[in-house]
């Protein structure tokens, strides 16, 4: 008895060993993938261009960091932390690098050439990595956070971002490339000649499930591999190329095409779904198929493999559901997605979201709708129509576009140069070009404001419409706001006044004298423009003139912090600047 207890003891003894290491390998290859990406949402620290030499600003108009270097690198435009760099030397290629806070105290002095990591695409906008930078010592780049913590040793010959996949370092080590992420672990060992991303991209998840192309140089050529955002191995390096099927928003699987001798074939994550016969293999997104050729013929698989249409034709190619082809004889025709030879007379048919129409285009090179039975229901010689939303339809006639229901009627006039959907609003943008002219249309096709000679911005959380003459908030449902429901923060508000612009505060009453050809309001460092004649001078949230008007300004809605104004290279670096034109 004693004997069966020891050896029931010894196996709850193992049974728990094995959980425990169990969920040490899961957690540790979780690691891989999980970590927290922080996100900016108050910009307190800019940076400075006076004279073409770099310092900060902070949100106050403050100056922190004098203008005397020439480049400043601000990882987190949050947090005071300031990379300094001066006397770049053409010998070692590099720069004397000290950082600094924002009491002017040299800080990480323990690593040497610390540098911001240089990134694109990121949520907030910051082209940086934000919570982690690297630093040199004897010729290697290790990782460190922002409080000088290391968290790689300095082993790598370079370390650089991951586009599109924040949180994502690439890592050279004796020269292969491999990945890491911004907890130093690794992703992806550096083995590797190439690494890149393949740019999956879904709503829900943004870029969280894009993956990496992987590249080797063997002895006759390079080689590829797939692997995904865990870093588990989905295709060995073994392929003459490889590109994601990015246009399916499928997080559940990765569709490939990869090359083996030059033929291709498609796989469904290790699943190969078309062999290694074909010249290429083309996605088309809004009929779920593939395009496919072999020995110079096209035709047309499923997303499984299946064959819808064999390959026999010279060319083919998609025309909503129906397809444009070419036999071998040179004799063109359109079949539909069957192979069958469509003969109703359109060329071109995208069937309406209510499954009752279809938008064709004809010969006779107009648009027109019909319902189901082939009975036209729109015929008005459109040169082009897009559907909506709840059965509206934009139409255009040769250069003038409007919005008409299914009906037929006018919702929307034909007179604009284009109309199309402000990006996560419920709104529509209407554009006249000769006049710069913007209207705002909303679900129900009314058109909620028009202003000549306008610019537009959509904000977090309403949008922006305006002029020199006057600026209107909507919702993003089209309803006007006003200017204290979108600055609840404010205590003056942007009025005209008899023609001339002043600041009132929340009761209506006058706080700064209508004597201004132009404001803006105040933004959320508590700053606003004030212009007279054509230059733009700056208030406090208190009235008070900080700058008078002596800036000659490109656009109508200048933005300001103190005495200082935004400006914007070509190249899109951003900084503040107090530079007169002479």
């Amino acid at each position: 008895m004693k004997k069966k207890k020891i050896i029931i003891s010894i196996f709850v003894i193992l049974l728990i060993i094995a959980i425990v290491t169990a969920l040490i390998l899961f957690f540790r290859k979780r690691a891989k993938y999980v970590y927290e990406i922080e996100e900016v949402s108050h910009i307190e620290y800019q940076l400075l261009n006076v004279d073409d030499r770099y310092g900060v600003i902070n949100g106050k108009g403050e100056v922190i960091i004098e203008p005397n270097y020439d480049i400043i690198q601000i990882p987190n435009p949050s947090v005071p932390l300031f990379i300094c760099m001066s006397n770049y030397n053409t010998e070692t290629k590099e720069y004397d690098t000290k950082v600094l806070n924002d009491r002017k105290e040299q800080i990480l002095l323990g690593y040497t050439n610390v540098q911001a990591i240089p990134t694109e695409t990121t949520a907030d906008g910051v082209p940086f990595e934000k919570t982690v930078l690297k630093y040199k010592k004897d010729g290697k780049f290790g990782l460190i956070n922002r409080d000088g913590k290391e968290i790689t040793e300095p082993i790598y010959d370079d370390i650089s971002a991951v586009k599109y996949k924040e949180g994502m370092l690439l890592v050279m080590q004796d020269g292969k490339y491999g990945v890491i992420n911004m907890n130093g672990v690794e992703v992806i060992p550096p083995e590797y000649d190439t690494i890149s991303v393949d740019n999956y991209y879904n709503v829900d998840s943004k870029y969280q499930k894009t993956g990496f192309i992987v590249c080797k140089k063997e002895e006759n050529g390079y080689r590829y591999g797939y692997i995904n955002y865990k870093g588990d191995i989905v295709l060995p390096v073994e392929y003459t190329d490889i590109t994601r099927v990015t246009e399916t928003e499928d997080d559940d699987h990765i569709y490939l095409v990869a090359y083996q001798d030059g033929q291709a074939g498609l796989l469904r994550d290790k699943k190969k779904i078309l062999n290694f016969e074909y010249e290429s293999i083309e996605y088309n997104a809004y009929n779920d198929v593939y395009k496919i050729q072999r020995n110079g013929k096209q035709g047309v698989v499923d997303k499984d493999g299946n064959i819808k249409i064999e390959p026999q034709y010279t060319t083919l190619s998609f025309a909503g559901i129906y397809l444009s082809v070419t036999g071998e004889d040179g004799t063109e025709k359109i079949i539909d997605l069957n192979g069958n030879e469509v003969t109703d007379g359109y060329i071109y048919r995208m069937p309406t979201k209510d499954g009752n129409h279809s938008i064709v285009y004809g010969e006779d090179e107009t648009y027109k709708i019909i319902d189901n039975s082939g009975n036209v229901a729109i015929d008005k010689n459109y040169t082009y129509i897009e559907e909506l939303d709840n059965n509206y339809y934009i139409v255009a006639s040769y250069n003038n576009n409007g919005i008409i229901d299914l009906s037929g009627k006018s919702s929307v006039e034909l007179r604009y140069s284009s109309i199309f959907k402000l990006d996560n609003t419920d709104l529509l943008q209407a554009n006249i070009s000769s006049t710069n002219t913007i209207s705002l249309i909303n679900s129900s096709m009314q058109v909620v404001a028009t202003m000549d000679n306008a610019g537009i911005d959509v904000e977090d959380n309403y949008v922006r419409l305006y002029s020199e003459a006057e600026t209107k908030y909507f919702d993003y449902q089209g309803n006007e706001l006003t200017a204290e429901q979108v600055f609840p923060n404010n205590t003056l508000f942007a009025k005209k006044i008899d023609d001339k612009w002043g600041f009132v505060d929340k009761e209506g009453n006058v706080q700064v004298q209508n004597e201004y050809d132009a404001v803006t309001e105040f933004n959320e460092y508590g700053f606003a423009g004030i212009k007279v004649g054509n230059k733009w001078g700056v208030i406090n949230s208190a009235g008070e003139i900080v700058q008078e008007p002596i800036y000659e300004l490109q656009g109508i809605s200048p933005n300001f912090i103190g005495k200082y104004y935004q400006s914007e290279e070509w190249y899109g670096e951003v900084y503040f600047t107090d530079k007169v034109e002479e």
